[in-house]
């Protein structure tokens, strides 16, 4: 016999799915108005917290980390080509730069990242002081921010009067409408050093990719040229290029081949400068 508990918890799964995309995200897409209906409402009788896609938390790590690695790389491996450097130099030369730059990379985000967030706690401090030494004019600013959006006076008092009883609630509020600034989560810190382990796996993953053409093909046809592989290494960037832009587009609105072929190009085009900036100067050593 099935638990009775069991039963209801299916059935709010089927009402509420958690997979992502969620039912109110289908309902945006197809602009469908009397899905987006049906889900709110379910949602409030549910008292559940409405679905929205959180893979693209970390999304800006993984595609600039990505980026900005498989670009080094191949900007190593087109300079290595046109100096004419032996396979073992190259993969030297790259493997080495790649994890330096990786951790340097990822040092970078987690720092930065931190920074930012204290920054943002430490004005939030401000904010504070300002509304339990001076709350009128903390409730001055919100109105006039309102009614500056449209509210007729009366309203906007009435709304900051209002929200102005909760005070952490209301100071949450005046950082986003005053500053423009998100309050960080309590544990920030470990979101910051998840974002730089982030960056660094995804700096050096990518970044391997134009290099293991230099490892993987000689072991299988030694007869290769030089410039076969760096042409190989050009096709794998390429295509890499593409299918970060694809998987880019599943966090927007943007269709996923137009994503591909606009990070391909973009790529492409630093990939470019850096092979003509590397065979200028070889030609000016030579």
């Amino acid at each position: 016999m099935v638990d009775e508990n069991s039963k209801i918890a299916g059935e709010e799964s089927n009402l509420l799915p958690t997979a992502a995309p969620s039912e109110a995200r289908k309902a945006y897409d197809g602009k469908d108005i009397e899905a987006s209906r049906n889900y709110h409402d379910i949602r409030h009788v549910r008292k559940s917290e409405e679905q929205h896609q959180t893979e693209g938390t970390y999304l800006k790590a993984v595609i600039f980390g990505g980026l900005d690695g498989i670009l080094t790389s191949f900007a190593l491996v087109a300079g290595s080509a046109g100096g004419s450097l032996p396979c073992g130099v190259v993969l030297i030369l790259g493997f080495s730069n790649i994890f330096a730059d990786a951790l340097s990379m990822g040092v970078g985000e987690f720092l930065s990242s931190k920074a930012n967030n204290e920054w943002v706690l430490s004005e939030r401090r401000r904010e504070m002081w300002e509304m339990d030494n001076y709350p009128e004019g903390e409730v001055r600013e919100m109105v006039d921010i309102y009614e500056e959006r449209g509210m007729t006076r009366q309203d906007a008092e009435q709304v900051i009067q209002t929200m102005a009883k909760y005070k952490e609630f209301f100071v949450d509020v005046m950082m986003m409408e005053e500053l423009h600034l998100q309050v960080p989560d309590d544990d920030h810190t470990m979101e910051s050093f998840k974002e730089g382990v982030v960056m660094f796996c995804s700096f050096a993953c990518f970044g391997a990719l134009p290099l293991l053409g230099y490892v993987i093909i000689p072991s299988n046809f030694p007869d290769w040229s030089e410039d076969s592989l760096f042409r190989a290494a050009c096709v794998v960037t390429g295509i890499v290029l593409f299918i970060m832009g694809c998987v880019k587009s599943f966090f927007s609105s943007s269709f996923w081949l137009y994503c591909g072929i606009e990070t391909l190009l973009l790529g492409g085009a630093c990939a470019t400068v850096a092979y003509t900036v590397g065979g200028y100067v070889d030609n000016l050593i030579a």
